[in-house]
């Protein structure tokens, strides 16, 4: 259970690393971009974990307005 527990506590760190990540992964391939930089996919990935961690200890997401 305490495995679970950790995946579940991270859920929107996870949620940011393997959805956003893969969105912006897509994006950065259909720009192009990845063609020169295949590096490229793992600032993709970053930046998604990114804003999964920020989302994590704001308790929200970033375009949610805190009230």
């Amino acid at each position: 259970m305490k495995l679970l527990e950790l995946i579940l506590d991270w859920k929107m760190a996870w949620f940011g690393l393997i959805f956003l990540g893969s969105i912006f992964n897509a994006i950065a391939f259909e720009l192009g971009i990845l063609e020169n930089n295949t590096n490229f996919s793992y600032a993709c990935y970053a930046f998604g974990l990114l804003l999964g961690l920020i989302a994590k200890f704001r308790e929200t997401w970033t375009w949610k307005i805190i009230k």
